[in-house]
């Protein structure tokens, strides 16, 4: 049993959904469910009463629960009263990303090196495209996880991480929908709902439309949300990566992968020329590898 384990019981207790505590604690539900099973076959009890069609507590859960919450306050009281020693020798490390951890399911190997790494002291911030490589040229972040199309080869590492895929999002009684993929002509004369013109998915798709010689019909730019709802109605198609559709899915809506499109390489990007001085605040470049050795890698 892990403080760990008991952390993400509570947090599915106080959340109507495993779905929901999952996304809160920004892991994939599947990574959930079995923390959780491995604490109920430690204890030898089910915890929750999973017959029902939201999961509740058993009467061993209560009493657990009572437990676990203290056991939780304890521990996370002696933590907060660690911090100022630990913020004389913990070298900080800075990370930023896109959006995209939870899709791309990089919370846990972030955890686990903050885990391996207790001597480093690590801030996560998730911002989009413009303030995340300002951040990297400013030193603000000593390392982010972003696209590759957003990264200079000539200023930065770029430390593949995993890949995704341009996709059409579209309803499922659409023509195209039946298609194993599709291609830029296909979507000539259809309208079109993009992401947000800041953003490198759509400036690829503007770069694949005037590759192909072609003008697209945009009816307007919006957030993933909103292009589903669109799509949803028949109102428009829409492009964006692929693994958006697995964590926004909509039983409404399909997507066909987009054959002309190269592939989205996911990676972690940090400057080639690292700063020698051991001062608080900069960061080795091997403390860097390390980062990126457990991200790219499953835990």
């Amino acid at each position: 049993m892990t403080l760990e384990q008991i952390d993400f019981f509570l947090m599915a207790v106080r959340c109507d959904t495993f779905l929901e505590a999952a996304e809160n604690l920004h892991i994939a539900q599947s990574t959930l469910s079995k923390q959780i099973q491995k604490l109920e076959t430690e204890l030898n009890l089910p915890l929750f009463d999973r017959t029902r069609r939201q999961a509740v507590l058993t009467p061993a859960g209560e009493l657990f629960l009572q437990e676990a919450a203290e056991l939780s306050l304890q521990y996370h009281q002696m933590l907060q009263k660690m911090h100022p020693f630990q913020e004389t020798t913990r070298q900080p490390l800075r990370v930023g990303s896109l959006p995209f951890l939870t899709q791309y399911h990089l919370t846990s190997r972030i955890r686990a090196f903050t885990h391996a790494h207790l001597e480093i002291e690590l801030t996560l911030e998730e911002c989009e495209e413009t303030e995340l490589m300002d951040g990297l040229q400013s030193g603000h972040f000593d390392l982010v996880i972003a696209r590759d199309s957003m990264i200079s080869l000539q200023k930065y590492h770029f430390e593949p991480i995993t890949e995704d895929r341009l996709c059409v999002m579209l309803p499922i009684d659409h023509p195209f929908a039946e298609k194993p993929a599709l291609t830029i002509a296909d979507l000539a004369a259809e309208p079109l709902i993009l992401m947000h013109p800041y953003t490198s998915i759509y400036q690829l798709c503007m770069q694949l439309f005037e590759k192909a010689d072609q003008k697209p019909h945009i009816l307007r730019t919006a957030r993933l949300e909103s292009m589903i709802s669109s799509v949803e109605v028949g109102e428009a198609l829409s492009l964006f990566a692929g693994s958006n559709f697995a964590l926004f899915h909509h039983p409404n809506v399909t997507a066909v992968p987009l054959r002309d499109a190269p592939p989205l390489v996911i990676g972690a990007a940090y400057p080639l020329k690292m700063k020698a001085s051991k001062k608080p605040g900069n960061i080795s470049a091997q403390t860097l590898k390390s980062f990126v050795f457990f991200i790219q890698n499953p835990v």
